[in-house]
């Protein structure tokens, strides 16, 4: 064996010891697992300038024994692989591998781990790739299991960078003093704070499987360590409404509470996970899916985990279990209009999306307050058919009469650009040219509430006996107010070439306006109807589509006729004054509609 300096091929010990690694000219073999097999990884102590040395051990997956979960952000290395001594001989790892085992290594005893970076074959060259698979796919299914055993799971955070220190400290003193509510993080200990949940490992779609299954989760930062559930109690969050802007990103405080929440929960809903999982990347389009179907959630799906499953078709299961437990269509709902995985059936979502743009308010948000006569389940007679079909029981609506461009995500259409302003005038203008209206509120009224997809007043009936009627909504519009301030904001902006913000016009009425509109309208665009209304659609959506009302969703959809008789499912829409109790008093006459 010969020992060689780690700056020779990491180009610098980022620690700036003088660390160094062995390599010893034979390399590691992986021997092949028995199917009632896991592995572990010993780590063997050492001092910071030691070699790391490691060995991997057969266990029987019955057998009682200590280990620790290793979870860390490593499946994206870009950078030089460096070699460790694995069972006497050569393995070359990642980067983050040689980083993290050198950062949470003992000094005076072995560390038990696993960790599917080294305890599974991750190997895919083309002559034992079919082999590596079949060991991928076993090993994965029995995850929940090794998870469970687990003692622990140990989160490396990576090194102390930042003023990360200073977050950890802070812990340390409220831990010590018994705090019943413990200080909030201030001045640059609370800047440290948010640069730490920015680090990879908090926008890994794996890292929610980790927590719920194991029995303890803590973080490691550098030398500081404490309770995942800890980083929260120091901390105020914005409320679940206020989780995501299309531009800006998710709030990254209420990102850390709503993985908190997968931690501490016995029993996770799919709909939390998935409000989680919607602004996490995932190395294969099926790691979330799985990721689901391993937790203990509310719906017994009965997919196998297997990686060698179609994607359209994995997606299609998924939902199609989602939809017949839970009777509704609140899926179709969570991961706004795009889709870029080719093969899906229209009404399938795409959960590889990431930062979706163009959700609706009431689609995560949980402040909207429903009748008990609002009608949140499918109507009877919803089934799935040969041909990929969804077939859906429901009522057509109104017809897309004129639609204006779409209001695009992106750093061209910032608050205040001239882009932004050119699109909302031009909304305000086919809003205008609205000469029937069907509702009695002004149009100013509507257009405003309609930027901000508030429709409070349509889920609420005055009175519980038939018929239902809906309440009224009030005289004077307070959106349209805060409209009118808000949009003399960006026409000063306009002038004065200076941000919108900047103007005296910007108070806490128009900075709650804009982010509601910002929030509501990026990644849809602007429609009138035939009957005299208004709305927000997918970027999709054409002159002459229908819009259609199911119950069991949340708002209604833009469907497209097809030849065959079937819909495209466009996506789902917001519309202005829609009225849904009267439907409801003969079923009998709705209308079913086959979504292909």
């Amino acid at each position: 064996m010969s020992l060689t300096r780690v700056a020779d091929h990491l180009g610098d010990a980022s620690d700036g010891s003088n660390t160094w690694l062995e390599e010893t000219g034979s390399y590691f073999q992986y021997a092949p697992l028995e199917d009632h097999e896991i592995r572990l990884l010993e780590l063997e102590p050492g001092l910071p300038e030691d070699p790391i040395r490691c060995r991997l051990i057969h266990k029987e997956r019955c057998e009682s024994y200590q280990y620790e979960v290793l979870s860390f952000d490593w499946r994206r290395s870009t950078r030089t692989r460096v070699p460790i001594s694995l069972n006497g001989q050569t393995f070359d790892t990642p980067h983050e591998i040689w980083t993290t085992l050198h950062g949470i290594r003992l000094e005076t005893r072995s560390r038990f781990l696993w960790t599917d970076s080294i305890c599974i074959n991750q190997r895919f060259d083309s002559k034992t790739q079919h082999a590596c698979s079949r060991e991928r796919n076993g090993q994965l299914s029995y995850l929940p299991t090794i998870y469970r055993k687990a003692s622990r799971l140990l989160i490396w955070l990576g090194r102390a960078d930042d003023n990360s220190h200073l977050v950890f400290e802070h812990l340390d003193k409220c831990r010590a003093r018994s705090y019943l509510n413990w200080l909030h993080y201030a001045g640059e200990t609370k800047d440290a704070f948010h640069k730490l949940l920015r680090r990879p490992w908090f926008h890994r779609a794996l890292s929610a499987q980790e927590v719920s299954l194991c029995s303890k989760a803590t973080i490691v930062c550098g030398r500081h360590q404490c309770d995942l559930s800890e980083l929260m109690k120091c901390s105020s969050f914005p409320s679940t409404d206020d989780y995501y802007h299309p531009i800006e990103g998710p709030s990254s405080v209420t990102h850390l509470r709503h993985l908190v929440q997968i931690y501490l929960a016995t029993c996770i809903r799919v709909r939390d996970l998935f409000c989680w999982y919607r602004h996490c990347r995932s190395e294969d389009p099926r790691d979330k899916i799985f990721g689901a179907l391993m937790m203990n959630t509310e719906i017994p799906f009965g997919i196998p985990i297997d990686y060698t499953q179609d994607v359209p078709r994995l997606f299609q299961m998924f939902t199609q279990r989602y939809i017949e437990s839970m009777q509704d269509l609140e899926v179709l709902h969570w991961l706004g209009t795009s889709k870029r995985i080719d093969g899906l059936p229209s009404w399938v979502p795409d959960y590889s999306i990431i930062n979706p743009a163009g959700t609706l308010p009431r689609a995560i948000g949980m402040s909207a307050i429903y009748s008990i006569h609002y009608p949140l389940r499918l109507l009877p007679g919803f089934g799935f058919r040969s041909g990929n079909i969804l077939a859906l029981r429901g009522w057509h609506v109104e017809k897309v009469m004129q639609t204006a461009e779409r209001l695009e995500a992106r750093d061209t259409a910032l608050l205040g650009s001239e882009k932004f302003t050119s699109i909302i005038s031009g909304w305000e203008k086919l809003a205008s040219s609205l000469t029937k209206k069907r509702f009695p509120e002004s149009i100013i009224a509507a257009f405003s509430s309609t930027l901000i997809g508030d429709d409070d007043a349509d889920l609420l009936v005055e009175h519980d006996t038939p018929p239902l009627v809906r309440v009224k909504r009030a005289p004077s519009s307070y959106n349209a107010t805060e409209f009118s301030k808000w949009y003399e904001c960006i026409k000063e902006c306009q002038i004065s070439k200076t941000g919108a913000k900047r103007s005296k016009l910007w108070d806490d009425a128009s900075k709650r306006y804009s982010r509601a509109m910002e929030q509501t309208c990026y990644g849809r665009k602007f429609f009138i109807t035939d009957k005299g209304s208004m709305g927000l659609a997918p970027p999709l959506t054409r002159e002459g589509d229908d819009i259609v009302f199911f119950p069991g969703g949340k708002y209604p959809f833009i469907l497209r006729a097809r030849d065959n008789g079937t819909y495209e499912l466009v996506g789902d829409c917001f519309l202005y004054d829609l009225d849904v109790f009267p439907l409801l008093e003969d079923r009998t006459i709705s209308t079913e509609f086959l979504l292909s």
